[in-house]
C-alpha cells in the first residue's frame, strides 16, 4: 500500500509505442505528477475520465503538472484508446499487473470475470521528489475523482 507522505515506488512500464517508461522520468521539478490508474480503455467512465483530464491539461500545465494514465490493457489497445480520444499525455500498460499490485489499487475477478484483474480507479499526486501528496482510490469503478480537488492538490506542489 502506498500512502500519502510516502515516496512512490519507481516502476517501468511500456507506453503506447511499447517504449519502456519509468516513473522517475515523469517527475517534474517544481511541479506535480498525477498517476491516474483506470480500469479499462474504451469503457464509458474511463473514457470520460481520461477525456476530462485531457480537457484540463491547459489548467494543469499552468501549474506545471503532468498526467500519466495507467491501465492493465496491452500497449496496442492503449494506443488505439489514446489516438481515438486525442489524449495528450502518456498512457502506460501494466499488462503484468505488477504496478497495480505494488500500489495496491486492483480489483480481482473484475466484472465477475474469474481471474481477471483490473486497476481500481485511483489518482496519486506526486511532488518533484516522488512523494505522494494526495491519494484518491475508489472501490467503485463507476465513480470519478473530483477534478477540481485534483487541480488544487497539484497546485500545492509548486
Amino acid at each position: 500500500m502506498v500512502n500519502q507522505g510516502e515516496k512512490a515506488p519507481n516502476f517501468t512500464l511500456p507506453d503506447t509505442d511499447r517504449k519502456p517508461r519509468s516513473l522517475n522520468e515523469f517527475l517534474k521539478p517544481n511541479g506535480a505528477t498525477l498517476l491516474t490508474f483506470f480500469p479499462g480503455a474504451f469503457t464509458t467512465v474511463c473514457t470520460r475520465e481520461m477525456c476530462t483530464l485531457r480537457d484540463n491539461m491547459q489548467d494543469l500545465n499552468k501549474i506545471n503538472a503532468q498526467v500519466v494514465g495507467i491501465s492493465v490493457n496491452d500497449p496496442f489497445t492503449n494506443k488505439a484508446f489514446a489516438q481515438n480520444n486525442n489524449l495528450n499525455f502518456p498512457i502506460l500498460s501494466d499488462y503484468n499487473r505488477e504496478v497495480v499490485k505494488l500500489y495496491n489499487v486492483y480489483h480481482e475477478n473484475f466484472g465477475n470475470l474469474k481471474g481477471y484483474t483490473a486497476a481500481k480507479r485511483s489518482v496519486f499526486i506526486l511532488d518533484h521528489n516522488g512523494v505522494v501528496v494526495y491519494k484518491w482510490v475508489s472501490d467503485d469503478p463507476s465513480k470519478e475523482p473530483n477534478y477540481e480537488e485534483l487541480k488544487k492538490a497539484a497546485a500545492k506542489t509548486t
